[in-house]
């Protein structure tokens, strides 16, 4: 197992490149936009999805949705095309897990199999290692790619049957947008008390009120720099979707996430799509974020 091919080179697809390439693993990658960094780094280029699965070992994709999953797997130039028999597919995209199943099946019909491993995690936390993959599927199939899961970006956990990878992922982007209103909210509050903004952020850091969310976005808040955006909102947004289907089909009542994604629809339809998370914050402050747009 040495050649991994690589279906999306983007935010998140090209640190995790870099990471299999430092482990010693030959790369061959395929984006629909040139890819000028992964030949700087080692890798190779292709020219298709299935010119990828032709070479590779074990493929990987992280694509913006299912569409894009579709069509790199059963399209025209798709990897199902030339996928070889035994071939395992680390499917890293956050989509429906009804459709990426359908697409599993497609890929075993051909002798292969695919893998639901959804990566969480903003861009910034892949290349140091601090990122974490929820691997879900066939455990043979898992153990056989343990090395390239190893190799990805920091720990990774078997949630077990195809699907629960999606699911743990709904639970941990669950809290990551309660934990962001909830941070906007505790940072305008304690502006317009007239509080020292950083004496809060220290003290709130080390307090049982801490969060991932509050350490990571609160100095991000505080300054109000929502660009460039570790984290857009119009990356979480369809994954917030996707839980108020996973939390209605199961018949749970959820106020609280309710509330906060909420605040992140109104950030979207005031055109703060492509601006990071923390830009909530002026959705609770009544400010303008587009305002605010740069980092000093």
């Amino acid at each position: 197992m040495h050649r991994v091919g690589i279906i999306g080179l983007g935010k998140m697809g090209m640190p995790i490149a870099r990471n299999l390439m430092e482990r010693g693993f030959a790369v061959i990658g395929y984006r629909r936009h040139d890819s000028p960094e992964l030949i700087a780094a080692g890798g190779t280029v292709a020219a298709s999805p299935a010119e990828v699965a032709a070479q590779a070992d074990v493929l990987l994709s992280i694509v913006p949705d299912a569409q894009a999953v579709e069509e790199i797997v059963c399209g025209e130039v798709g990897t199902l095309t030339t996928l070889k028999a035994g071939t395992v597919h680390i499917e890293m995209s956050t989509i429906d897990i009804k459709q990426k199943s359908r697409i599993r099946d497609a890929a075993r019909c051909k002798g292969g199999d695919l893998l639901d491993c959804p990566i969480s995690g903003s861009p910034g936390m892949v290349a140091p290692r601090l990122a974490t993959t929820f691997a879900s599927g066939e455990l043979a199939s898992v153990e056989a790619v343990r090395p390239v899961l190893d190799a990805i970006s920091g720990p990774w956990v078997y949630t077990g049957a195809f699907g629960t990878g999606a699911r743990m992922k709904y639970i941990a982007n669950m809290l990551l947008a309660v934990h962001t209103a909830a941070a906007a909210e505790a940072m305008v509050l304690a502006r317009r008390s007239g509080l020292d903004l950083e004496l809060v952020q220290q003290t709130i850091d080390n307090s049982i009120g801490a969060s991932a969310i509050w350490k990571q976005r609160g100095p991000v808040m505080r300054e109000r720099t929502w660009s460039p955006a570790p984290g857009p909102i119009n990356t979480l947004r369809p994954i917030l979707e996707q839980i108020e289907d996973c939390v209605a089909g199961v018949g749970l009542p959820v106020p609280v996430f309710t509330a906060a994604k909420t605040v992140f629809d109104k950030a979207v339809a005031a055109g703060w799509g492509e601006l990071d998370i923390a830009c909530v914050h002026d959705q609770v402050s009544g400010e303008s974020a587009l305002g605010r747009r740069e980092s000093s």
